[in-house]
């Protein structure tokens, strides 16, 4: 008997017998050596839940309690491992030298979810001066060098991809009564996406995977959609762009504040990336119309939709890797493939030169959103401030644009700027601005063919994938950036999107036992078999 209730007592609570708990804890002995004296702090610990009053006070008693029970079982297990740890008769590092001495009882701290452990192991030395020990224990369990386990690093990096270093901080503490301070949680985020980059570079070798039943039409593969874009990261001094201007050397039009156009010259651009299969809603432009005024037909829907952002590469960098992923997905250039670009000059060359080195036939289109806007400021030009016939003739040249006639909208704006001309140099500059985006962005203005074929003609994914991935976290106030930390972050928010985290975790932990542990053996394969 563990508790016994002894119902004449004044408080009518379980008292603990003594002879119960050392029977328990003698038979957990006899199963696993070492064991008793958890089970019986278990027993007592159950005993003082019966005596707590509310259900919180049970809870943190248990949670707080357990832990460290919890704590003491996977310390049970590591010590139980190492007595019976097998001298090995020889161990040779990578660099040809044979360790022959063995030193039992080298300890090494490692902080789990549970709390701190040490785990003790055979050392291997050579005797040779500046030959470092070799500890194939570590190598067997796959200690992470940072001294924090690989399942305390996830919850870490989880946190600290989502909140600032300072929440994460504080919820792991809440989550697992372990304390990281600010440094170290950097040191953890900045380690855990370190491989990123090589994990999609190895994926590029798998060949696509093919369009589900359920997304193809009438038997034909799915257009396939690249779009690109950039967000602005506030970045420490020495983390800038070289050819920033720093804010102390920019000319400035006021001493207090920037004025209008100017630029801190704080930032630096996270160049964003996205891949995705589109499925296809034919549309007609008055449906178009329509839906921006909350009816219409919905438009078409992305799918499998894939991330990079890139804060220290430049947008030609971006720009490959985009056309990369999507020639793995579409290595025999079957698909239609469709650009959706805001309207820079510079990121259309960038497409274009790819599309022509790999031989690929890509629509360009030019996001309707920002030819809308150009219209909206053009009709500011020929209306009075606050006049609703603004809207209404926006729609009407819009709907224009939507048919094909962005000539005859051109050639209306030129002919109103006539009539009434321009009321200052800045009205004349909008309309100077929005004919030559008419007629310059012609070629990539095809929205009937767009809207009959069921494409988008919005940068809705990749303006969304900038504010969710880049400024939701990078964007907290107060925040400075160094690249190597800005781009962890941005990798790793990447590749939750993606959907790749899990595959990420694993493929990271095995190049990680490689890294660290495995490449230090001349016959490294031997300890992980």
């Amino acid at each position: 008997m563990v508790l016994k209730c002894e119902i004449g007592i004044a408080e009518g609570k379980p008292l603990m017998e003594q002879y119960g708990l050392d029977a328990l804890a003698a038979s957990a002995d006899a199963v696993v050596p070492g064991l008793g004296p958890l089970a019986a702090g278990l027993a007592r610990l159950a005993d003082q839940a019966c005596r707590a009053v509310t259900l919180d006070a049970m809870e943190v008693l248990v949670t707080g309690r357990g832990r460290e029970l919890l704590r003491g079982l996977v310390q049970l297990a590591l010590d139980t491992q190492a007595e019976r740890e097998v001298r090995l008769p020889r161990v040779t590092g990578e660099d040809g030298v044979e360790r022959t001495r063995a030193e039992p009882g080298h300890g090494r701290p490692v902080v789990t979810l549970l709390g701190e452990v040490r785990v003790r192991r055979i050392g291997y030395r050579s005797g040779v001066k500046g030959v470092l020990s070799l500890f194939p224990r570590d190598a067997v369990l796959n200690l992470p060098p940072l001294g924090y386990s690989w399942q305390l690093q996830r919850l870490a990096e989880m946190y600290c991809r989502s909140v600032s270093y300072e929440q994460g901080h504080e919820f792991v503490l809440a989550a697992t009564g372990v304390s990281i301070g600010k440094r170290q949680l950097e040191q953890i985020t900045v380690a855990a996406a370190a491989a990123a980059e090589r994990f999609y570079q190895d994926r590029l070798q798998d060949p696509a995977a093919p369009a589900g039943a359920g997304e193809e039409q009438e038997g034909s593969l799915p257009p396939l959609a690249i779009s690109a874009d950039g967000k602005g990261v506030a970045m420490l001094p020495g983390a800038r762009r070289r050819r920033t201007r720093a804010p102390e050397q920019r000319v400035r039009t006021f001493e207090k504040r920037a004025g209008t156009g100017e630029k801190k010259g704080c930032k630096r651009m996270a160049q964003t990336g996205c891949v995705f299969d589109i499925s296809p809603a034919p549309r007609t432009p008055e449906q178009v119309i329509a839906a921006g005024a909350g009816g219409g037909r919905k438009p078409p829907r992305s799918l499998r939709r894939w991330y990079t952002i890139d804060i220290a590469a430049d947008r030609a960098e971006t720009t490959g890797a985009i056309f990369d992923e999507a020639e793995r997905r579409d290595p025999g250039h079957l698909r239609q493939w469709i650009a959706l670009v805001d309207g820079d000059n510079h990121q259309i060359s960038l497409i274009q030169a790819q599309a022509a080195a790999r031989g690929i036939d890509l629509v360009i289109l030019i996001d309707f959103i920002h030819v809308q806007e150009y219209l909206r400021k053009a009709g500011w030009c020929f209306h009075a401030p606050r006049d609703p016939a603004i809207e209404t003739w926006v729609t009407a040249q819009g709907l224009d644009i939507l048919h094909g006639r962005s000539a005859h909208v051109a050639q209306r704006i030129r002919q109103l700027a006539e009539e009434h001309p321009p009321a200052g140099p800045e009205h004349a500059k909008i309309i100077r601005k929005t004919l030559s985006c008419l007629h310059a962005k012609q070629p990539y203005l095809d929205y009937p063919r767009a809207l009959a074929e069921g494409w988008p003609i919005a940068t809705g994914v990749i303006e969304g994938a900038c504010r969710h991935l880049v400024a939701d976290r990078m964007g907290i106030t107060g925040a400075r950036w160094s690249t190597s930390g800005a781009q962890a972050i941005l990798w790793l928010r990447a590749i939750r999107a993606n959907g790749d985290l899990a595959a990420y975790w694993n493929w990271h932990i095995t190049q990680e036992h490689q890294r660290n542990h495995l490449s230090r053996y001349q016959h490294g394969h031997e300890l992980a078999a």
